[in-house]
């Protein structure tokens, strides 16, 4: 049987996974939206469950990296930042410049001589990220997956505040009455949305080959708009929504484990259930979170004093 190795990416709005073979080919892969993180791991493993390859190790990360390594009891866990970088460095290792623009939080990694020089993330404001759209996709009536080839359709370029998705949106409603295109509106939206991100390399010297990877990179119009402000042809993988995933999937391999602690495709019939309690035991009060695994204790997230690893 041969061997694979599998990575999960646990975002706030979607869960990707990707089956990867010795040779780093991708055998498999799945995006699923997160409607809870044990509901859609479990629909997730079932997926890419397949009998014709044994699991070597498995790696998780994205946000929910910690929840999902004590799920599936993971062989290594790490930051969303290197697995992406790592991904980009498999298939284009000239990359100087790795740009991610997820649901709720942005990434932007710079790399030097194949090696991740800096990075700058933004999860405290949505204005860069999927949400904007998403938003403003759903007050106009309109399909996330149609905006792209919709926007490419705008006759005038009107502007858009860059600074704050709130703003944003409600320059969006202000032009909606009174009569814009919707082409037009998506189009000066998503071109805020750009320029709201590349704000983040306000202090860095950005430079090509430019990678646009994440769910994001499909919409042909925030593609055009990076391209507008960076003056430069930028690169969209062929596996752009999975390449986090990929990304661990690799870096578990480079492990070179002996024997994974993965507790393999029959965890989908397991039951799982978390509980929140309030530690007394030290004056930081942590709220932890308990994982419970067929009612037994199987992990503790949340210690801020180092009691629960």
């Amino acid at each position: 049987m041969e061997k694979a190795y599998l990575g999960v990416d646990c975002g706030s709005v979607s869960l990707k996974l990707a089956l990867i073979d010795e040779n780093k080919n991708l055998i498999d892969s799945v995006y699923l939206r997160n409607k809870g993180i044990i509901e859609t791991s479990k629909k997730g493993l079932e997926k890419i469950a397949n009998d014709e390859y044994e699991i070597s190790g498995v790696g998780t990360t994205g946000s929910g990296r910690k929840f999902l390594g004590i799920l599936l009891n993971s062989d290594i866990v790490r930051a969303e930042t290197i697995a992406h970088t790592i991904g980009t460095l498999n298939y284009y290792p000239d990359a100087r410049t790795v740009m991610d623009i997820g649901g709720e939080d942005s990434k932007l990694m710079i790399i030097r001589e194949g090696i991740m020089e800096d990075f700058v993330l933004n999860n405290i404001c949505g204005a860069g990220t999927g949400s904007v759209i998403d938003a403003i996709a759903y007050r106009l009536g309109i399909k996330i997956e149609d905006v792209g080839d919709m926007a490419l359709k705008y006759r005038q370029s009107l502007d858009f505040p860059s600074k704050c998705g709130i703003f944003n949106q409600s320059r969006v409603v202000d032009k909606q009455n009174k009569g814009a295109r919707k082409e037009d509106i998506l189009m000066g939206s998503i071109r805020a949305l750009v320029s709201c991100y590349l704000t983040m390399a306000k202090n860095i010297g950005l430079e090509p080959p430019y990678i646009y990877q994440g769910a994001t990179a499909k919409n042909k119009a925030i593609v055009r708009a990076f391209e507008e402000q960076l003056e430069h042809k930028v690169i969209v993988p062929e596996y752009c929504d999975v390449m986090g995933a990929i990304g661990i999937a690799l870096l578990v391999m480079e492990e070179d484990i002996k024997k994974t602690k993965f507790k393999g495709f029959g965890i989908t019939d397991y039951d799982f259930e978390t509980k929140i309690r309030y530690c007394e035991d030290c004056e930081n009060n942590c709220e932890l979170n308990e994982i419970y695994e067929n009612n037994k204790l199987i992990g503790v997230l949340g210690s801020r004093c180092g009691k629960y690893p």
